[in-house]
């Protein structure tokens, strides 16, 4: 068969005729819920930072050390509405951490880079042209392999079409408008001793419709295993003017 289910509940196309196996798709994808919307909406945990979600026709950066975290986080919710995830050259994806992560694993069609290293721009370019006629969101492994005039074209289609292209990691020749960069710590271990209990992420959004980056913090997972907005994650933006210099305090002799 060309496009095998796995017991993950993932789909993986393995013809070598893989845009033409993904436009056979099309019809049975591309009719998701949210089709008549302007935006996707994430996952509750992330509200706070995207508060109406991602819009159509748009490319979304992810990057640091939670950024694999951070896409799964942004494609959940729209899953669990309906909308089908495409992902390509995303070698780490772990159907394990997406389902934690709120994804519905029966709306992913997976489709892996030939093994054999034929995977080249020709290929990407019918891989991402396939998956952005037919998916509602697009998720992008190895961004930086795609040619610049590739990713441009990729791009302008996406906007006709009107889906959401996910970039993990570095994204090369693409022009996201929004960029994620999150970091994690986690929490549990003390000086040689302890067990890793929650991880905090903080996640920095910048976007050309955003006059100042917004920082937010997710429990990913917390200590009741669960993904939140941390407490004190009220969303704050980062000022671009220098802060006011201190002002000196005199002494007084005590004794």
């Amino acid at each position: 068969m060309a496009i095998a289910l796995h017991s993950s509940g993932t789909l993986r196309v393995r013809d070598p005729d893989v845009r033409a196996r993904l436009a056979a798709l099309t019809p049975v994808v591309a009719p998701g819920a949210l089709a008549a919307e302007r935006h996707l909406e994430v996952h509750p945990a992330l509200e706070a930072l995207l508060p109406q979600g991602l819009a159509r026709g748009t490319s979304v950066a992810c990057q640091g050390q939670a950024a694999a975290t951070t896409a799964l986080l942004l494609a959940a919710r729209a899953t669990q509405q309906g909308s089908w995830l495409g992902v390509a050259g995303w070698g780490t994806f772990g159907p394990d951490a997406a389902r934690e992560a709120g994804v519905v694993l029966d709306r992913v069609v997976m489709v892996r880079r030939p093994p054999d290293g034929s995977g080249g721009d020709e290929w990407w370019g019918h891989v991402l042209a396939g998956l952005v006629d037919g998916f509602d969101m697009v998720v992008v492994g190895d961004a930086a392999a795609v040619r610049p005039g590739t990713a441009r074209r990729v791009q302008a289609r996406l906007q006709s079409r009107g889906g959401v292209l996910v970039l993990v990691g570095d994204p090369g020749g693409f022009a996201p408008e929004l960029r994620i960069t999150g970091t994690s710590r986690w929490h549990g271990l003390a000086d040689g001793h302890g067990h890793l209990a929650a991880r905090r992420l903080e996640l920095t959004a910048e976007g050309r419709r955003m006059p100042r980056a917004r920082v937010h913090h997710v429990w990913c997972p917390g200590l009741d295993g669960r993904i939140t907005a941390a407490v004190s994650a009220a969303v704050s933006t980062v000022a671009t003017t220098a802060a006011p210099a201190a002002v000196p305090v005199a002494l007084e002799r005590t004794g």
